[in-house]
């Protein structure tokens, strides 16, 4: 057995509770529409935390609520509460064991299903419930809606894949629930205790081995409590199938022990394009007999989507302008599928245009992401214009039906939506008659909000009729009110009678799924908690507008992803708070801006609380060039310092580092003796550290480049000019010589502009008038060499983007034309000499660069393999110092926990390191254990 024992975890002592505003709005929403303010959010680390939460809730005159949370990824409320909230991914979240040999692993509920994957790929091993939110998503989320996804034609639910549940009672009674023989139940059911009272409740179930007890029989057949499976034919009973898809409603998972399943040796993808949806559905109704490993589909809206995402390189071959619709084929097995019956078959039919057999790995796994980008990118869909942006919105979508029922379910479907005049994605799980659908309203508007019921009504009786479920994959949360329609009222009533035996009181997620037996209290109905489009209906539509980014998360969470390696987000990655995280962020300003249109509800500190929280973004922008929907919270927290600031007293390091560009230069004539020690001094008063010395240079600047000057060029007039900026001017001027030599190198005429403040801290820190300033500055100095016919080029990625990305935020006729210093390079490659000595290199990128750039540092690579270096691009996040945020005292442990993340190992790694952004450099010469050199140094050292 192989010890794990991995993930983020808190010693344990007691619960941390957390009552304050701000804790209670980001734990307000999830990945559904609604909004649910808690009384309170726990923050359990350990099974006996778990326990002694609930038996001090248990023994309350007046108990709470309590829902156990994980990635927040449901789409239906299923955590949402207003009274505690367990938090589980916080602290719970360790891998416990990994037995490669039995094939089983023990995991806390909060670990995230993607990281116990990778845990498990050195082994040959993977966890097979598969959902497209598998980065966030954790393993007692999945265990608490029974889930399944991709492959689930093979592998089916999560419930296959559970050996056994440690949970706690509601009244903090723990049980261990795993399969038993009768007579260990009966025996165990005759001892006076919290645990024999459960076992004799569900032994008195009238239930009978074998029997469906009115569920349907769908592979997407969620309906809760698995009772035609709680008795076995061999005189076992199985408490495990009451427990996976009880959404918490139950128990409280603290550990889960998992059944792991060998990795396919083979695996062959066939993607196939199709003038619709329609056809695309006909061909996969006729496919499933071709024994696939899963089919999924596009229609026409999630595609168009999905050529949005970085990985459709992999689709564009197949997938012509002309294609309506996309099916992905998968076959898998012990060896090489064979797949010509497959491309037979899709003959045969004629339906569609194109296929595909795609075998390597990486382009593979980027189809498959293509597919799961497509979802979140869907949510960018906006109709209705500047007074109503609707948007894709889930709340019926994941309806599931007979395989064979899928085209004319979907005819139905397309009809009712049709018919209200809605926009609308679907895509989803072909080969199990399970569809995802996303109507685009806007629930700020009345008559949109209406809608939700309408439609689901609606679309409940074309269920109904077509034999299958309204929830056949995500959960029900708050839907619950239509269960009748489709179970019988006996099955209900067993239901109500497994809930009782587990929760009688009705502490545990009340008002989802079923309520006890002898509740007089009706589900809570699917409109009927708040929704968020409510509370943002309260807001002027001018601020609406203003802050449209803020309005415009839906909650997918993508920003709550696990992996360290991502650009998006640091401060979340280094601390799992979820207030840390863009969406987090996003539902803060949400509040506050609801606080400030005069919303008497909300807590008076909670300006406070949202600077505190956004001094700790690093304001990279990863969120604007990774989040679906493009939150950028580096424009939004800008926005908000300018508003917060003009009624209180800014710090005095704002007003000095607004003038550090215009200063640095004469500090760089100061002897460095004496610069040194003054730094130090003025950054302590400012309570900022390791502030860098601006170096000499040790030849002119820019190795005797000319400077260039608007106007009418003499004779020899450049072609490109450097735009400078203070890193490669003042901080590392040799970097800027370096530039200008490989520019001529590949036959560029060069010159070097005047050093132009570019306001990026007046940016950070909401100084957006003199940021604007800045930003009309730059634009005439663009605009002077486009007048020139010379090309713009920035050395430093974070300012290049200052160009493309903020600057047109304050200023509309901001130029395009600037360039990166790696493209203009690489367009001429060919023309570099042969480096002296050909080494390996760690190509670093910027953070910032890598989530709105990412060719940037492709064209890097080229330019180096080009001249005969070996180069590797490692996945890295942030590397924690993000321009000022790494020299800001408050902000060292977090800066320096980013840096160790991955970061340390890189530049402790083979090869020669080179980072691209100057940040980067800074940090890594802090904190590092080698210097990194700008790669251009690797083009021209000999030269300079």
């Amino acid at each position: 057995m192989v010890g794990a024992m991995s993930g983020r975890h808190r010693p344990s002592s007691s619960p941390v509770v957390l009552t304050d505003a701000a804790t209670r709005i980001v734990y307000a929403t999830d990945n559904s529409i609604y909004q649910v303010e808690p009384e309170a959010v726990a923050l359990p680390a350990s099974a006996e935390e778990v326990a002694a939460l609930l038996a001090a809730n248990h023994v309350r005159t007046a108990p709470r609520p309590v829902v156990a949370r994980g990635g927040g990824t449901g789409t239906n409320g299923q955590s949402l509460t207003d009274g505690l909230v367990l938090d589980t991914k916080r602290s719970l979240n360790r891998i416990l064991a990994i037995d490669p040999e039995a094939r089983t692993a023990v995991v806390e509920p909060g670990v995230v299903t993607a990281a116990l994957n990778a845990e498990l790929a050195d082994h040959g091993l993977f966890w097979a419930p598969h959902t497209s939110t598998l980065n966030r998503a954790t393993v007692g989320g999945m265990i608490a809606t029974d889930a399944a996804g991709k492959g689930s034609l093979v592998h089916g639910r999560a419930h296959r894949h559970v050996l056994a549940i440690d949970v706690v009672l509601d009244d903090g009674t723990p049980w261990r629930a795993e399969p038993t023989t009768v007579a260990a139940a009966v025996e165990r059911a005759a001892v006076d205790d919290r645990i024999g009272r459960l076992w004799r409740d569900l032994l008195a179930l009238d239930l009978k081995p074998g029997a469906d007890h009115g569920l349907p029989s769908l592979a997407r057949g969620f309906s809760g409590y698995g009772i035609d499976r709680f008795l076995g034919d061999d005189d076992t009973v199985d408490p495990i199938a009451l427990l996976c898809g009880s959404e918490g409603t139950l128990a409280v998972t603290t550990a889960a022990t998992l059944r792991l399943t060998p990795r396919p040796d083979h695996t062959v993808l066939v993607v196939a394009g199709y003038p619709s949806f329609d056809e695309a559905l006909l061909d996969a109704v006729d496919l499933a007999a071709t024994a696939p490993t899963a089919i999924e589909s596009f229609d026409e809206t999630t595609l168009e989507r999905g050529r949005s995402s970085p990985a459709w390189p992999a689709l564009a071959p197949v997938v012509g302008d002309e294609t309506g619709s996309v099916l992905l084929l998968e076959y898998s097995g012990p060896e090489r599928p064979d797949v010509g019956p497959v491309l037979a078959a899709l003959g045969a039919t004629g339906r569609s245009r194109s296929a595909r057999v795609v075998e390597d790995p990486a382009e593979m796994a980027a189809a498959w992401k293509v597919r799961a980008d497509a979802v979140g990118l869907l949510a960018k869909v906006a109709t209705g214009g500047p007074e109503r942006s609707a948007r894709p919105t889930a709340f019926v979508e994941d309806c599931a039906v007979p395989v064979e029922r899928m085209p004319a379910f979907i005819a139905g479907f397309r009809r009712i939506l049709d018919d209200h005049g809605l926009t609308y994605g679907m895509f989803g799980h072909a080969d199990v008659g399970c569809v995802h659908v996303r109507p685009a309203l806007d629930l700020t508007d009345p008559a949109h909000e209406n809608l939700v019921r309408r439609i689901t009504d609606e679309v409940t009786a074309l269920v109904a009729e077509h034999g299958g479920l309204l929830w056949g994959e995500h959960g029900r949360g708050f839907r619950g009110d239509v269960v009748d329609t489709f179970l019988r009222p006996d099955t209900i009533d067993l239901m109500r009678a497994v809930k009782a035996a587990f929760d009688p009181r009705d502490l545990l997620n009340p008002g989802k799924l079923y309520r006890p037996t002898g509740a007089t209290e009706a589900l809570t109905p699917l409109d009927g908690p708040p929704l968020r489009g409510a509370a943002n209906r309260r807001i002027p539509l001018t601020v609406r507008t203003d802050y449209a980014a803020a309005f415009a998360c839906n909650g997918n969470g993508l920003c709550l992803q696990w992996d360290e390696r991502q650009a998006m987000c640091p401060s979340f990655l280094a601390t799992g708070d979820p207030a840390l995280s863009p969406r987090g962020r996003a539902d803060l300003l949400r509040a506050w801006l609801a606080r400030r249109a005069g919303d008497a509800a909300l807590d008076d500190g909670l300006d406070d609380a949202v600077a505190a929280n956004l001094d700790r973004c690093l304001s990279c922008s990863a969120c604007a060039g990774q989040c679906p929907v493009e939150v950028d919270i580096g424009e939004l927290k800008s926005r908000f310092l300018e508003d917060y600031h003009r009624t209180r007293r800014r710090p005095l390091s704002h007003l000095v580092l607004s003038r550090f560009e215009r200063m640095a230069p004469l500090a760089a004539r100061a002897p460095q003796a004496l610069a040194r020690p003054m730094g130090r001094l003025g950054g302590r008063a400012l309570g900022l550290v390791d502030l860098p010395v601006p170096d000499r240079p040790t030849r002119p600047l820019a190795g005797g480049a000319p400077r260039f000057r608007p106007g009418p060029q003499r004779s020899g007039r450049p072609d490109v000019v450097i735009v400078p900026e203070v890193f490669t001017h003042t901080l590392e001027p040799r970097t800027l010589t370096a530039a200008v030599h490989a520019l001529e190198l590949v036959g560029h005429t060069v010159a070097v502009a005047e050093l132009v403040p570019t306001g990026k801290f007046d940016h950070v820190k909401g100084r957006r008038a003199a940021f604007a300033r800045a930003a009309e500055a730059q634009r005439r100095l663009i605009d002077a060499v486009v007048d020139a016919d010379a090309v713009p080029v920035v050395i430093e990625p974070a300012v290049a983007l200052l160009h493309h990305h903020e600057y047109p935020t304050v200023d509309e006729r901001h130029s395009t034309a600037v360039r990166n210093l790696a493209e203009v390079l690489d367009a001429r490659r060919h023309r570099l000499p042969a480096a002296a000595s050909p080494r390996p290199v760690a190509l670093l990128g910027h953070c910032t660069e890598r989530a709105l750039a990412p060719t940037w540092a492709a064209a890097w690579e080229r330019v180096l393999t080009a001249v005969g270096h070996t180069v590797t691009r490692p996945d890295l996040g942030c590397c924690g110092m993000a321009g000022i945020f790494g020299h800001e005292r408050a902000n060292q442990e977090l800066s320096r926990r980013l840096f160790d993340q991955g970061w340390s190992r890189q530049t402790a790694g083979e090869g020669t390191p080179v980072a691209t952004g100057y940040s980067c450099r800074a940090q890594i010469k802090r904190f590092g254990s080698a210097p990194a050199e700008h790669p251009v140094h690797l083009l021209v050292t000999q030269e300079t």
